[in-house]
């Protein structure tokens, strides 16, 4: 028997030398370290190691020197060590081996950057604190019950169901690898950001679902924009919530961004996570794609209106049906998807790279859109085309101060309200639809309106219009013209639906002026003076026939009455018979010498063109001296004198004269045959007079 055993034992010495057969070892534990040790310093890799009383195990340095034999105390033991060859070899691969192994620790900051354990099975406290270890799997050490491995870069850790003590803080984790919480040993945070793996970017998106929830509870996400200053969650630097969209963790940016921007995460069941300058989420990444365009842009705008929180950009729009989506990209990164109705509603942005003379493209995208409206001074620059046919059945542009309005691009547009742009110019579209036009108080010279033949509603008021045609606009239901210099204005032949017409204050002439017929509310005065045309004008006769038997307000034609004065301060009415004959408003005058007159025109046709003390009347024009039969008319030779007291008119007389009296439409109204130093008294009715001596020195006086 004991030859026996003497020969297995000799045999098995044999097999070992001879490298046949190798003692092996339960435990084993390698580890990369980058730390630098002095011989000269304390500066020394330290472990320290627990097995069982009397255990023998081994450490290899990695450096040449010859595998170190311990034998374990019981109790813990630190082992210190300057590596031989530093200055050649700044990276060593410790291995430790044997066992069993109870408790293990890296002395803290000892740049351990690999980690492995194998068969540790017997394991039950591990340390490896303030190290460069990215990946530790602890997860086949079944009586691990105490972990420590805060302050690494750990973005993959796996522990054993029987780990419940834990300090894995400082680490870069997301939730989703955030070990279970089983004791009151739980030292999370706080928890550095995480870097990002490349997959989870394409594009504009980003996944961070990783982060999306712990233990049921839902986290929040803030985006900034990266300052170089940490991942400090700078409100400064706020990224707007509206320049992208959020679905279960999933985020698609609208725009790249010139910076890389980061995430910061919170949940409110882990509330230390955060580190005051390095705040838990992801760090800084980068965007590249294309910024979101929309499918489809039915309305395009410019606009450099700057707007802060307190100042926003209203726009108010609806549709022509209820519920219908609508996205606006405002052309700062945010894009607002919404639900429009066909009642009114507005929607308020403040541009969130806001700056003084920054321009922003809006487009918007909505099928069935009918109201665009603008704030007055809402900053509009100009409309641009989309890439589909516009919708848009109405636009309001009021107050918005525009050189040119184009809206040439709105086919089916039916609205266009544009008042007080001081516009000079203005491109419609070239459709039928247009029904309301308002253009008022503009800088307009010209405007064509040929191709409307379905408007109802005009304003072109307080404008610098020459010439008006509505030939074509048999549909109309209410005009204002009033305040520009309209001279030529053609009317359609039949407007049997027009109801109001404002035309007044232009330079209408009476005889353009519509007939009233079916108008219900119809202003025509005041006009400017009229300019009677060259052809009107044939050396000393006048053809204002044109004004004759005009319907006007009423239902025939009515008689004019023409007055001709003077252009002097005097106004004294020209004497008809005397000094021009009329046949049918055409006038031969006769005039003794040249004189700049003007014709005042009455009639009932259009009765508010001579009310309030303003008459209607030509402008003046200057009549050449013709002979008529009366000669030198010099001055008062005949020395008559006229005194007036009320109605009672006094004449002395200091010659021999005859005193002749005339009314303004040139009827004598009174002969007086005076002789030297002869007084004469006469009583006349209420009117304005024309006195002459001997067919001289005209005067001319009033009876109230």
């Amino acid at each position: 028997m004991k030859k026996s055993l003497y020969n297995f034992f000799s045999l098995l010495l044999l097999l070992s030398f001879l490298g046949i057969c190798t003692q092996t070892y339960a435990d084993e534990i390698n580890l990369t370290t980058s730390y630098v040790t002095s011989s000269t310093s304390t500066e020394q890799f330290a472990m320290r190691i627990k097995t069982t009383s009397g255990t023998k195990y081994y450490i290899d340095f990695g450096d040449g020197t010859e595998i170190q034999t311990k034998k374990g105390s019981g109790y813990g033991d630190y082992i210190y060590y300057n590596f031989a060859d530093m200055a050649t070899n700044p990276v060593h691969h410790v291995k430790i081996w044997g066992g069993p192994i109870v408790e293990f620790m890296v002395i803290s900051n000892k740049k351990v950057s690999e980690l492995t354990l194998k068969d540790c099975n017997e394991l039950v406290k591990f340390s490896c604190a303030n190290s460069d270890l990215k990946t530790l799997d602890l997860s086949a050490c079944p009586k691990l019950t105490d972990v420590t491995c805060n302050a690494n870069n750990i973005e993959d850790l796996k522990l054993p169901e029987s780990a419940i003590y834990l300090t894995f803080n400082l680490n870069r984790l997301t939730l989703a690898e955030f070990p279970a919480k089983k004791s009151y040993k739980y030292v999370y945070g706080p928890m550095r950001p995480v870097y990002l793996e490349k997959e989870k970017i394409n594009g504009l998106t980003v996944d961070l679902t990783d982060f999306l929830q712990y233990n049921g509870t839902t986290s929040t996400f803030k985006w900034y924009r990266f300052d170089n200053h940490g991942n400090d969650g700078n409100f400064n630097m706020l990224i707007d919530p509206s320049t992208y969209k959020e679905e279960n963790g999933v985020f698609t940016f609208n725009e790249p961004f010139d910076t890389e921007i980061y995430c910061v995460v919170s949940n409110s069941a882990l509330p230390r996570l955060d580190n005051i300058n390095d705040r838990y989420g992801i760090m800084p990444i980068k965007l590249k794609g294309k910024a979101k365009q929309l499918e489809q842009v039915h309305a395009a705008f410019l606009t450099d209106k700057f707007t802060t929180e307190n100042l926003t950009f209203n726009l108010t729009l609806s549709s022509l049906t209820d519920n219908s989506p609508c996205m606006i990209n405002w052309g700062d990164g945010v894009i607002q998807e919404l639900k429009l109705n066909k009642t009114e509603s507005v929607v308020k942005h403040n541009f969130i790279d806001a700056q003084v003379d920054k321009k922003h493209l809006v487009q918007i995208q909505c099928a069935d859109l009918d109201l665009l409206q603008f704030p007055e001074l809402s900053g509009f620059l100009a409309f641009q085309a989309g890439n589909v046919e516009s919708p848009v059945k109405r636009i309001v542009l009021s107050s918005n101060r525009q050189n040119a309005i184009d809206v040439s691009m709105f086919k089916q547009l039916e609205a266009l309200t544009a008042n007080s742009c001081f516009a000079t110019e203005v491109k419609l579209p070239q459709t039928a639809t247009l029904k309301q036009l308002s253009l008022e108080g503009n800088q307009l010279k010209t405007i064509a309106l040929d191709g409307f033949v379905n408007m109802e509603e005009l304003n072109l008021s307080r404008n610098q219009l020459q010439a008006v045609n509505l030939s074509k606009m048999n549909k109309l239901v209410k005009v204002n013209l009033s305040f520009n210099n309209i001279y030529t204005f053609t009317m359609p032949d039949t407007y049997a639906l027009l109801k109001e017409m404002n035309c007044g204050n232009n330079s209408i002439p009476m005889y353009s002026l519509p007939e009233k017929k079916t108008i219900e509310t119809y202003v025509y005065a005041p006009q400017n003076s009229y300019t009677i045309l060259p052809e009107y004008i044939k050396k000393n006769v006048v053809d204002l026939s044109v004004f004759n038997n005009l319907k006007g307000v009423c239902d025939t034609p009515q008689p004019t009455t023409y007055i001709w004065l003077n252009k002097d301060e005097t106004g004294i009415p020209i004497v008809k018979g005397l000094c021009y004959d009329e046949a049918d408003g055409k006038f031969t005058f006769k005039l003794p010498e040249q004189a700049d007159i003007y014709c005042s025109l009455q009639t009932n046709a259009f009765p508010d063109l001579s009310s309030n003390g303003v008459d209607y009347r030509t402008k003046p024009i200057t009549m050449m001296k013709v002979a008529n039969g009366i000669a030198d008319i010099n001055g008062n030779e005949q020395g008559i004198e006229m005194v007036q007291h009320g109605s009672e008119i006094t004449l002395i007389s200091s010659k021999t004269a005859m005193v002749s009296i005339y009314d303004v439409q040139g009827r004598v109204a009174k002969n007086v045959n005076m002789t030297a130093g002869e007084t004469a008294n006469i009583t006349l009715p209420a009117g304005v007079y024309i006195m002459k001596a001997n067919g001289m020195n005209t005067i001319k006086f009033v009876v109230k």
